[in-house]
């Protein structure tokens, strides 16, 4: 995956944010899965996760930042975000240190696309920020929580929830 593949992606959601949310233009949740997929931080494909229980990503895989509170339930009927919302550090010094927050897309039970789709660009412009400069020290520091988070907020998206 070319570095800069994230970055333009993230810029191309934001410009197209209106048209994508109105259903004027087609959201190409395949681009941001495999934008996903080549971060590397994930065990396995993002794709893998949608039928999996909150219980079983937690217990195999989640560092722990996401609400996980029904753990019976499938991870993509799951309301916590997390976006990657700021980065700072040195990176000549291997300190790159990444922030985040929660959203919830889901506030009273109706879905807003447009928080999901803010955690998407958002986060990718954070994190094609750090992995033009230091992709090594990204998959190291990125939290698995909000890659999972991207997928889910892709996979709302693309399934109109």
């Amino acid at each position: 995956m070319e570095k800069l593949d994230t970055m333009m992606l993230a810029d191309d959601l934001a410009l197209s944010q209106d048209k994508i949310l109105s259903g004027e233009q087609h959201f190409d949740a395949d681009a941001v899965y495999k934008v996903i997929d080549g971060l590397n931080v994930l065990n396995n494909p993002i794709k893998d996760y949608f039928n999996m229980t909150e219980e079983q990503y937690y217990e195999a895989e989640s560092d722990h930042k996401l609400t996980l509170i029904k753990l019976s339930n499938k991870l993509v009927d799951l309301h916590d975000r997390i976006l990657t919302n700021h980065v700072d550090g040195y990176v000549d010094k291997d300190e790159i240190n990444l922030t985040y927050n929660h959203e919830n897309p889901y506030e009273d039970d109706i879905y807003n696309p447009e928080i999901d789709y803010h955690v998407i660009t958002y986060s990718l412009k954070v994190i094609g920020a750090v992995q033009s400069i230091a992709a090594k020290d990204l998959e190291e520091v990125l939290s698995k929580d909000a890659v999972l988070s991207l997928g889910l907020a892709t996979y709302a998206l693309e399934h109109n929830a």
